[in-house]
C-alpha cells in the first residue's frame, strides 16, 4: 500500500523536529551524529514530497506569484538569524520549534484535503470544475 506525500510529509517534519531537539539536549556525540544524519535524510525526502504537493495544490497560472509570497517569511527568518546573536543551541531549538509548527500545519493540511476530497467524491461539496479536478488528481497522483 502506498503512502500519500502529504502523510509522509507529516512524518518527515516530525522526525526533523525531534532530531533538532535531541541535538540540543544530547550529551552523546554518537546520538548527535545519528540525529544529524536523520535530519539530512529528512531534508532529502522533503524536496520530492513538497514538489509533488505543490504541483497538485498550487494552480499553474498563479504558481510564480504564490511562491514569491512564500519567500517573505523565509527572508524574515534568515534576517532574524543573521541579526541576532544566537548560540548554536538556541538556533537548533528555534529550528526544532519551526519544524514542530510545520508538523502541526502539515497535519492540518492533510486532514483538510482529505475531508475535501471525501466531500467531493461523495457529492456533499460542489467545487467548481477546476477545484474538483485538482482535488481528485491530487488524491490519485499525490502518492509517493
Amino acid at each position: 500500500e502506498r503512502v500519500r506525500g502529504e502523510v509522509m510529509a507529516v512524518g518527515v517534519f516530525l522526525v526533523s523536529s525531534l532530531s533538532m531537539a535531541i541535538i540540543v539536549t544530547s550529551t552523546s556525540d554518537t546520538l548527535t551524529f545519528c540525529c544529524m544524519n536523520a535530519f539530512e535524510i529528512c531534508v532529502g525526502m522533503y524536496w520530492p514530497i513538497m514538489g509533488t504537493m505543490k504541483g497538485a495544490i498550487v494552480p499553474e497560472d498563479k504558481r510564480a506569484a504564490i511562491y514569491n509570497l512564500f519567500r517573505i517569511p523565509l527572508n524574515f527568518i534568515v534576517l532574524t538569524s543573521l541579526l541576532t546573536d544566537l548560540t548554536p543551541a538556541q538556533s537548533f531549538m528555534a529550528n526544532a520549534a519551526m519544524l514542530g509548527l510545520a508538523t502541526t500545519l502539515q497535519l492540518r493540511l492533510t486532514k483538510r484535503r482529505s475531508s475535501m476530497a471525501t466531500a467531493v467524491v461523495s457529492g456533499k461539496a460542489s467545487p467548481d470544475e477546476d477545484e474538483k479536478t485538482t482535488l481528485l488528481t491530487a488524491e490519485h497522483e499525490d502518492v509517493v
